[in-house]
């Protein structure tokens, strides 16, 4: 009964998103897929062996954060340039398709590794139904944002977190990588450095699957890096930076950044300046609870949850799509809920779902949705995962 109630409301959900769609698509010009839409004219650009990067940011001009401008490292320009010949349509279609693929990839995964008695069918049958429902993903998929491959990306790190199987851990590492050319999931290697030192200490000394992560990003990084080099020169790479260099100076105060030190200047009232000074001190606490999470959170899910979150805000500007990053924790939560605790854990997710959906016109609330995830992720662990850990060892 539950299986088919989700199956029809994600009809509903489906038949909403691409009745939006439509009509992002017969406005003139088009809305629908603008993201995409700049990272296909960047491969265009490439392909045409133009640089991808606008010429004001070039020479410094500092952007507006709501200003639509290409903004990635030169390696998604130059992926994209693959595309190039296909019109925006079928690329948006297909950009689509992947982002719904990889999703169902990770669940399957997931359901392997926490719940192989459940049914693949009805598993894959209600994650497909709930997608729609779940807006950060919704608004990603219409705008055609790169977000949209965080369910599987992040789901692949998450997979290579709690199965670490040789196949597992390379595919996590080129998701690390992969993810990070958008920059801000990059503290997500930080969370596999202080993980792997923990499992290191946790296991005798013997290197455990985030070491080999690290280690395969490492890797697939530098050859990713190289080819880029290789086919592209130098060039791209000095623009990059010189955006990079005119984006410390970017308008973020909006209504629509849900970037924490942006939403605090905006409340009392302050600017860009206050707000990229709060800024550091909201990115530096990013990265301390991504390690306090590594080092002091034994259960890899909620340890994983913790440390995703704070990804989110590593950077002065955080999107409404951006959270969708946190699906594949509450996959993993529902699928390893049994029992007593599947209950409290379903109502934990369906109040994340709720809350995000409102939280569209009131984006703080964003972070209460988050928050209930990880509380999901952290009722859903093994009872002895969630006992009380102790302080230090005996003589520390």
């Amino acid at each position: 009964m539950a299986v088919a109630a989700a199956i029809v409301a994600g009809t509903l959900g489906w038949i909403g998103v691409v009745a939006i769609a439509v009509q992002l698509a017969a406005a003139t010009p088009s809305n629908l897929g603008f993201d995409l839409e700049l990272l296909l004219d960047a491969g265009r650009d490439v392909a045409s062996g133009r640089s991808p990067y606008a010429a004001e940011l070039v020479s410094g001009t500092a952007p507006t954060a709501t200003h639509l401008f290409y903004s990635y490292s030169p390696p998604v320009a130059q992926a994209m340039a693959i595309l190039a010949f296909l019109p925006s349509s079928v690329a948006f279609l297909a950009w689509s398709l992947v982002a719904v693929a990889g999703l169902l990839a990770v669940t399957e995964g997931l359901r392997r590794h926490y719940a192989p008695d459940r049914s693949r069918f009805e598993v894959l049958a209600v994650t497909v139904a709930v997608a729609p429902l779940i807006l950060p993903l919704a608004v990603g998929l219409l705008f055609g944002n790169y977000d949209v491959l965080f369910p599987l990306l992040y789901g692949a790190m998450l997979l290579a977190a709690v199965a670490p199987t040789r196949a597992s851990t390379i595919v996590g590492g080129a998701a690390l990588v992969v993810a990070s050319l958008k920059i801000h999931p990059a503290s997500m290697g930080l969370w596999f450095l202080v993980r792997a030192v923990r499992e290191r200490r946790d296991d005798d000394g013997r290197p455990g699957g985030s070491l080999r992560v690290l280690a395969a990003a490492v890797v697939i990084g530098l050859v990713v890096l190289v080819l880029s080099v290789v086919l592209g020169g130098h060039g791209p790479w000095a623009d990059y930076a010189q955006v990079i260099r005119a984006g410390t100076r970017a308008v973020i105060v909006d209504p629509r950044n849900a970037g924490i030190a942006a939403l605090v200047a905006d409340w009392v009232g302050g600017g860009d300046e206050l707000a990229r000074t709060l800024h550091l001190a909201v990115g530096a606490a990013a990265l301390v609870v991504t390690a306090w999470a590594a080092w002091r959170r034994r259960d890899p899910v909620e340890s994983f949850a913790w440390a995703t979150a704070a990804s989110l805000v590593t950077l002065p500007v955080t999107w409404y799509h951006y959270p969708s990053a946190l699906i594949p924790i509450a996959i993993a939560a529902a699928l390893r809920a049994r029992g007593s605790d599947s209950r409290p854990v379903w109502s934990l997710l369906v109040a994340a779902g709720l809350v995000a959906a409102v939280s569209i016109a009131a984006l703080p609330l964003l972070y209460v949705a988050m928050g209930l995830v990880i509380a999901a992720a952290r009722r859903s662990a093994p009872a002895p995962a969630r006992a009380p850990e102790p302080v230090g060892r005996a003589g520390e």
